[in-house]
């Protein structure tokens, strides 16, 4: 089966388009952020699915599979929290993370605004497999001094990656049953059985159906542009090799031609 034409009636969590739609509701984003994170969140503002940005019409965009803020009391935000489902390794992720990073903090303050007023970002990837080939189910990154790692930077960015084909390697039993139900299906407990029950409203609900289909056009039409901006660049680099080959032809011949002259 085509894994980017997968039939909407089986839709798994891990499809990003039914990721990003269930977790964008704030029932099932805050338990999972504090389970994950080991964290107490307030409250979460009105997650966004899909959420799109872009600096200007010459920069690449960046479309966050979902992107949230944890608000305060009186609606200040603390926290924001961009979450990833990455089922392929496209081996970019961790340059990824520092363009995801740049993007967010370029929204995150107005014009004369302070650094200071920079809140803590998480920028969370969850993927089937281990990226980075260390054997590990969960790894967290911050930035520290190279040669003294007791001494952080403070720049309140955070960089996880959870390895959900790995779960069994998990001790935190909330982080594991989360893994575990990416990797089999199978809801286990109170988090994931809500997981599955709003997967199963979506895979019943005929306008998620509709926006599936478009989602999977868009998908199927970036895909062919993106080919063929590949065929494009192969056809440049061809034509370029070419020229090279014709001008050290030339090349060569001149220099044949002068050496028979005693002119080399």
């Amino acid at each position: 089966m085509d894994p980017n034409h997968i039939p909407f009636e089986e839709l798994p969590i891990t499809n990003r388009f039914m990721f990003a739609l269930v977790f964008s509701r704030k029932h099932i984003a805050k338990p999972f952020l504090e389970a994950i994170l080991g964290i107490k969140i307030f409250d979460l503002q009105e997650p966004e699915p899909e959420k799109s940005t872009e600096t200007s019409p010459f920069n690449k965009g960046v479309r966050y599979d979902v992107f949230v803020k944890e608000q305060g009391a009186d609606s200040e935000i603390i926290r924001t929290f961009d979450i990833e489902m990455q089922m392929e390794d496209t081996h970019d992720l961790p340059k990824r993370t520092r363009y995801y990073q740049a993007l967010c903090d370029s929204e995150a303050l107005n014009k004369g605004e302070s650094y200071r007023n920079l809140k803590e970002q998480y920028i969370i990837f969850i993927c089937p497999d281990d990226i980075f080939k260390q054997d590990r189910a969960v790894y967290k990154f911050k930035n520290l001094e190279i040669g003294h790692p007791e001494h952080e930077l403070g720049d309140l960015c955070y960089k996880n990656f959870y390895i959900f084909n790995k779960y069994r390697d998990v001790a935190e039993q909330s982080v594991k049953e989360y893994l575990e139900y990416f990797a089999t299906n199978k809801a286990t407990s109170k988090g994931t059985k809500d997981i599955e029950l709003q997967r199963q409203w979506y895979l019943s609900d005929n306008e998620t159906r509709k926006r599936y289909m478009t989602w999977q056009q868009e998908l199927d039409d970036l895909v062919y542009d993106e080919r063929q901006r590949t065929k494009a660049a192969e056809k440049r680099a061809s034509e370029a090799e070419t020229r090279a080959d014709e001008e050290k032809s030339r090349a060569d011949k001149y220099e044949k031609i002068l050496k028979e002259h005693g002119l080399l």
